[in-house]
């Protein structure tokens, strides 16, 4: 499902790792918390807390370090770091319950299984959602992602339902939350292909033919360099050519991942983000809000580029 293939299969790799570790942590500390309250509360409580801030903690970083952009990348990696934890676990759980209750343990550990990477994916998926419309990251976003993961995970761990019947409910629903978030993150995918790729063609053309001036965007410089220093116009106006030139390869980079092919980072495109960033510096947070209309982008659009030039070898 995942057509733009967002994700490296080595990213998907450490996110399984990372689960695994989180689980072999969360043993030793889940065995303490038994020895001094009551198996219900640690079950129903305390392990869940535990469980999902080990496991959300790599969604932390990959988001510190802009490595999710689209809503289908953060569900692939919290779904990957469940299914990580889930395989400890039901190891564990096999070895506690014997052949005898194979049945037991295939209902249970499958439910369990779902469970972990339903709620670290979903988890994800509403961190990113608040990032994503407020076009930051911040502490409380992150909280209500992990929270909504402690939430579902402490519903199964209190039995509410028989193991049966929450696997099927599991199984059933499961697929309908990640048809619709992939259908989404695809739907903004393509939205943000279709609707600026024209523009900024166009606009880097008449950059390049030295007729910038003549465009809507030049008209709205020149009646505003009265604002800035020479020097800073100069640099404002390579910042939109490198801009336009980077978005424009960010967008066939997409396209070529989606219809298959493999894309190689060029010493170039390393150049040209490099002096985008020192060029954003030197503008300067005025100057780069005073760029929104010419190049109606926010963080978003940075943040999406960032993260397909990260991803490609």
């Amino acid at each position: 499902m995942d057509t733009f293939k967002l994700l490296k299969p080595i990213i998907i790799l450490y996110a399984i790792l990372w689960g695994i570790i989180s689980a072999v942590i969360a043993y030793p500390i889940n065995n303490i918390l038994f020895t001094y309250f009551n198996q219900y509360l640690v079950t129903g409580i305390a392990a869940p807390i535990i469980e999902e801030t080990l496991k959300f903690s790599i969604v932390i970083y990959m988001f510190y370090k802009n490595r999710l952009g689209f809503l289908a990348d953060s569900l692939i990696i919290g779904f990957a770091v469940g299914a990580g934890f889930s395989l400890v676990e039901n190891v564990y759980y096999f070895n506690q319950l014997g052949e005898q209750n194979l049945m037991l343990w295939i209902i249970r550990g499958f439910g369990t299984a779902i469970m972990h990477g339903t709620a670290t994916g979903i988890a994800a998926v509403v961190s990113q959602n608040f990032i994503g419309k407020k076009l930051k990251m911040r502490l409380d976003y992150l909280l209500y992602g992990l929270l909504s993961g402690i939430l579902i995970h402490s519903i199964f761990n209190n039995f509410l339902l028989s193991p049966l019947l929450q696997t099927l409910l599991q199984i059933s629903l499961l697929p309908i939350f990640i048809i619709v978030v992939f259908s989404k993150s695809e739907s903004s995918l393509k939205s943000w292909l279709v609707e600026q790729f024209d523009s900024e063609v166009n606009l880097l053309l008449m950059i390049k033919k030295g007729e910038f001036k003549t465009t809507r965007a030049g008209e709205y410089l020149i009646s505003i360099k009265e604002r800035f220093p020479q020097e800073v116009l100069v640099d404002i106006l390579g910042y939109i050519k490198i801009y336009l030139e980077l978005s424009i390869k960010a967008k066939g980079i997409l396209l070529m991942k989606e219809a298959g092919f493999d894309v190689n980072k060029d010493d170039e495109l390393k150049a040209q983000i490099q002096e985008l960033k020192a060029l954003s510096k030197s503008i300067g947070a005025t100057g780069l809000i005073t760029l929104s209309p010419i190049l109606k982008t926010n963080k978003k659009d940075l943040w999406k580029m960032n993260h397909l030039f990260s991803e490609i070898k």
